[in-house]
């Protein structure tokens, strides 16, 4: 049975014609007041709206950090694309100026969105998102394919902190010069004594020794398109899909530190405006 899903549409003060819009996606712990004080705040100080999406809410689920398996991200990467065919049809919103910004498990959605096989499961027309930015992502198993697969178009924006040890950040460092060699564009930015969630607007450092992580897992590469499963490093090839998923099953651990740094947030809040008025065209403000 199909699940409704809801999100919040924050609109300028003021609109002048269409505005570009911004799909936020959260990450484990669900949506976030961050997300509002911090982000929705900015994109509407920069005359664009922005598109809460709870992907955890109308699912009965409160969190994922102890046990991802309760939804699989397949259900966020779909849920941002209903939200984008959603928003294009607003009168208000400008549909070709469409972008997404997700954090951590929501990060993730924009790395898969740089693949044109996930726009095409969900729209059906040339509806895209113009800009993506992936705020410390999981990137120790991402999707691509050899040859390179063909790429939705959308400039890619990666905010990773130094210090973090649920996703750390040389995992994407890794996986960008792969996106790059491929053709994707890709903008990294990495934050000095950062964090997992640095960009949090409330002062905190937390350890939570639930939280599952596939740190010290191989990295991999997801080929699904040809059915191939690869270490990102060595180039093998896993025998099968199943052998991939019993090797991550076996690497898993638990423990992660998250907190916030707010004079890096504050950096990273620049980057996030001086990408998305390149990307999207905006006029400075």
């Amino acid at each position: 049975m199909p699940t409704p899903i809801w999100g919040t549409l924050y609109l300028p003060e003021t609109l002048q014609g269409r505005v570009p819009a911004m799909v936020i996606s959260h990450g484990s712990a669900g949506p976030q007041q961050k997300d509002v004080d911090r982000w929705v705040r900015l994109f509407n100080q920069m005359g664009m709206a922005a598109f809460v999406v709870d992907s955890f809410g109308p699912r009965g689920i409160t969190n994922t950090m102890d046990n991802q398996s309760q939804l699989n991200p397949a259900a966020n990467d779909a849920d941002a694309l209903f939200a984008l065919k959603l928003l294009s049809t607003d009168p208000r919103i400008d549909p070709k100026r469409i972008g997404q910004i997700g954090f951590s498990r929501g990060g993730g959605v924009a790395l898969d969105m740089t693949l044109d096989a996930f726009r095409k499961g969900v729209i059906d027309d040339d509806t895209r998102f113009a800009a993506l930015i992936g705020f410390y992502p999981g990137c120790s198993a991402f999707w691509w394919e050899v040859p390179p697969p063909p790429l939705a178009g959308a400039p890619l924006m990666l905010a990773l902190g130094e210090k973090d040890d649920y996703t750390p950040a040389q995992l994407c460092r890794n996986t960008a010069e792969i996106m790059q060699r491929d053709g994707q564009a890709v903008d990294v930015h990495v934050y000095p004594g950062a964090y997992h969630d640095f960009d949090n607007t409330r002062a905190y450092f937390k350890y939570f020794p639930g939280a599952t992580t596939a740190r010290e897992c191989p990295q991999t590469m997801i080929d699904v398109q040809h059915d191939a499963y690869y270490h990102l490093q060595t180039g093998e090839k896993y025998a099968s899909l199943q052998a991939m998923e019993a090797d991550y099953k076996r690497c898993t651990v638990r423990g992660v530190s998250t907190g916030a740094n707010l004079e890096q947030a504050r950096r990273a809040e620049a980057d996030v405006k001086a990408f998305l008025t390149k990307t999207m065209g905006l006029l400075p403000r």
